[in-house]
């Protein structure tokens, strides 16, 4: 392939210059013996061309208008960060002042622009130091980002807040949509405005021997099931409190902050089904690396580069039409069990393995695991439900008074005798003593429902 030259304009990356001429960063980079991903306005690269000699490109001259905006049409190569770096704004200010929905341009395109294009205004977003990706994941429906046009954006603007309707199409047919808003001034956990909460829809029924494949007992899997069905949807998502982008049945967390514990069930999606991980994740760019507690969750933003942990998160959270992978995989059978499975490792084993402190008549008894005493499956469902809502520690003293109070009644006074305890008298205690309504609900909902106290 003959070799010509390009001359670097302000706004280029090594990504963007690599696809203009149908390379990879890596050859682009062989080429010219570049050690880094940095690039001088003027400096001059040697390109791969199909033939001849590709002129270097003259960027469009904004037209200036009154009242502070000008016109700007869009060249090969251009990005809405190189544009809106170009003159000083925010990739938001720059969608928001043309009424985009996504980051999609075509060549030709005439957008409004505020600055005065000499680059030297600092925009709100900082640009990312991370490299960029050689190669973007592509699967049979093209390049990462053709394949989030899948999600179809409708906005509508309502008084204070902003309605989002995302239409997803599902992986084995048929489509639902999202209805969300933003600015959720109500929560006092708000933390970022342009944040949504969506409670979900997916409600997917598993049986319990596919619960039980996650490595549950019987009556764990019985437990799991139920909260499973009662605490929240598979593809529910919140992104508007400090945990950045919350997804999943229980909620699980993006931030560092806060856990992290969506990058590992992302991980262990892409461990354990890595056909459907694949087919809904990394087709639109998102990707995970490492395992366990060191896994982090990656992005590829629009301009190839590659965001990780709380960055991508935070990228994730500001790009809407990405939240149509998560709401995807709470349809998709073998990516919901890998959200049981990781319920069943941080809030399941950890809850029936409580050490629980018990008091009677004076006397300290201590419990070595919560389950020593507590083992029919509706105790276990309850359990469980109060450690995904109040944590580990909330959930052991609400328990733990509720046995002090049974056992001295009972004069149950040895680690034995609370063996013997009855189950269902413990969470009628629960609810007469409490005065927190989330934790009355969930206990009178399992004290209904039929579940075994024996």
């Amino acid at each position: 392939m003959p070799i010509s030259t390009y001359k670097v304009v302000k706004g280029d990356t090594l990504f963007g210059i690599a696809k203009k001429f149908n390379m990879t960063v890596d050859d682009l980079k062989n080429l010219n013996g570049l050690a880094s991903n940095n690039l001088t306005v003027g400096q001059t690269l040697k390109v791969r061309t199909a033939g001849g000699t590709s002129p270097t490109p003259t960027p469009t001259t904004p037209t200036q208008h009154q009242g502070g905006t000008s016109t700007y049409r869009v060249v090969a190569g251009d990005t809405l960060f190189g544009i809106a770096k170009k003159f000083g704004m925010s990739v938001d200010a720059l969608k928001s002042l043309n009424g985009l929905t996504s980051n999609n341009l075509s060549v030709g395109q005439v957008l409004k622009v505020s600055g005065s294009g000499s680059g030297s205004g600092n925009p709100t977003t900082p640009p990312v130091t991370n490299p960029p990706v050689t190669t973007p994941p592509v699967s049979t429906g093209g390049n990462y980002l053709t394949a989030r046009q899948q999600f179809r954006l409708e906005t509508r603007q309502e008084a204070g807040f902003r309605r989002y309707f995302l239409t997803v199409p599902l992986p084995n047919g048929g489509q639902v949509v999202a209805n969300m808003r933003d600015n959720l001034t109500n929560s006092a956990h708000m933390v970022y405005p342009q944040g949504i909460m969506f409670a979900g829809q997916s409600h997917l029924e598993l049986s319990v021997a596919t619960i039980q494949s996650v490595g549950l007992t019987l009556a764990q899997a019985k437990a799991l099931q139920y909260v499973s069905t009662h605490e929240g949807s598979f593809d529910a998502i919140n992104s508007y409190d400090k945990a950045i982008f919350s997804y999943g049945f229980i909620q699980f967390t993006g931030a560092a902050a806060v856990g992290a514990s969506l990058n590992r069930v992302l991980a262990s999606m892409e461990a354990n089904a890595p056909t459907a991980f694949q087919n809904i994740f990394k087709r639109v760019g998102i990707d995970t690396e490492g395992t366990g507690k060191f896994a982090v969750v990656t992005v590829l933003d629009e301009n190839g580069y590659k965001r990780s942990g709380d960055d991508a998160w935070l990228y994730i959270q500001r790009n809407v039409p990405l939240y149509g992978a998560f709401i995807q995989a709470g349809y998709e059978p073998s990516l919901v069990r890998e959200q049981l499975r990781m319920a069943n490792e941080l809030y399941v084993q950890p809850a029936l393995n409580f050490k629980l402190n018990v008091t009677v008549g004076g006397i300290n008894i201590s419990v070595p695991r919560l389950s020593d005493i507590l083992t029919s499956e509706a105790s276990m469902t309850i359990v469980v439900a109060l450690a995904i809502n109040q944590g580990n520690g909330g959930m052991s003293r609400i328990v733990a008074d509720a046995v002090s109070r049974v056992a001295t009644q009972r004069r149950l006074n040895s680690l034995g005798a609370l063996q013997q305890i009855n189950e269902r008298e413990v969470f009628e205690t629960v609810v007469a003593n409490t005065a927190d309504p989330r934790v009355r609900d969930r206990a009178v909902g399992v004290l209904n429902s039929g579940l075994s106290f024996v």
